[in-house]
């Protein structure tokens, strides 16, 4: 699904991109560099992934924004996304490994951002995947990461398909925008051999894991 459209002239934007591999793989299997942004927190990423892949000359160098989703609102209106995108720009938008960083609400406000940076173009979508929980809710995370500058204890929300599905319902109706939701969980025995699940590095620190339901969600959000 993706391929395909970025050949066609459709743009995909990676969130929470770190060194920048999701957009090098599309890259190397045959997508248009021009096409294809990538966003994180930290302006260093970008750097640190040229010096690292050694690319520089491939990619574009204002097609990496800095930029913090979760912004008080009028400094993500006249940020970095929305002022190179502007509302309603991007066909595709990756969210892998990045969603689940977050509390409920800040889940909840990064869904609907995300709304507003969408194409308004029916076929319009948000993919990836993260960490999932058979039985979904907040889950206090362990230390070292469990602290906050105002001493408040961090906890981040575990999905499954049927709470997923609810949250970008929500977030659907708030923003106006009629969705299609679909989401999966599989579990690490469910891999084909050879396949990295991203499981086996969680077993051998377990002391940090949030959960004993651990499971990945795959997901996809389409606009109808």
């Amino acid at each position: 699904m993706v391929l395909p459209r970025l050949r066609t002239g459709g743009t995909l934007l990676d969130l929470g991109s770190c060194l920048g591999q999701d957009i090098r793989k599309c890259i190397v299997d045959g997508a248009p560099a021009e096409q294809i942004f990538a966003s994180d927190l930290f302006p260093e990423y970008e750097d640190l992934a040229y010096n690292f892949w050694r690319d520089r000359d491939k990619i574009p160098a204002d097609h990496f924004i800095a930029d913090n989703i979760l912004a008080d609102n009028d400094d993500f209106v006249t940020g970095p996304l929305m002022t190179r995108f502007g509302p309603g720009q991007i066909d595709i938008i990756s969210i892998t490994m990045f969603l689940h960083l977050f509390d409920y609400l800040n889940q909840l406000k990064t869904a609907a951002r995300l709304l507003r940076l969408l194409s308004h173009k029916p076929g319009s979508m948000i993919v990836g995947s993260q960490a999932g929980s058979i039985i979904a809710g907040e889950q206090p995370l362990k230390p070292p990461f469990d602290g906050t500058e105002s001493g408040t204890r961090r906890t981040v929300f575990r999905h499954n398909p049927s709470s997923f599905e609810r949250l970008w319902k929500k977030a659907s109706r708030a923003a106006g925008v009629p969705l299609k939701v679909s989401a999966v969980l599989q579990a690490p025995e469910e891999f084909p051999d050879g396949v990295d699940s991203g499981f086996d590095f969680a077993t051998k620190l377990r002391r940090f894991r949030t959960g004993t339901q651990t499971r990945r969600l795959y997901f996809s959000i389409m606009r109808t």
